[in-house]
């Protein structure tokens, strides 16, 4: 999925979402933030099964279902550092 995010450059979108308010035309910069949110979003639920996908199926932005699909899958980072 990495991967795919990359080459697509909205890596740093999912992993760390996005402000509405940046330098420049905000209105612009805005619409473009949503729709790469949007595609990405879109990514993410098209390569998910239906277990999981209802679990996030309320969520509205990909920086919120990929933190849930890092709980999910890998548990929370104290658990992570205690297994390594």
């Amino acid at each position: 999925m990495k991967t795919k995010f990359r080459s697509q450059e909205m890596w740093d979108m999912v992993e760390n979402g996005f402000e509405d308010a940046n330098s420049g035309d905000p209105d612009q910069r805005l619409r473009k933030n949503r729709k790469k949110d949007a595609k990405a979003l879109f990514l993410i639920q098209t390569a998910l099964d239906e277990d999981i996908l209802s679990r996030i199926s309320a969520v509205n932005t990909s920086h919120e279902v990929w933190e849930i699909l890092k709980r999910e899958y890998m548990g929370y980072q104290k658990v992570v550092n205690i297994k390594l």
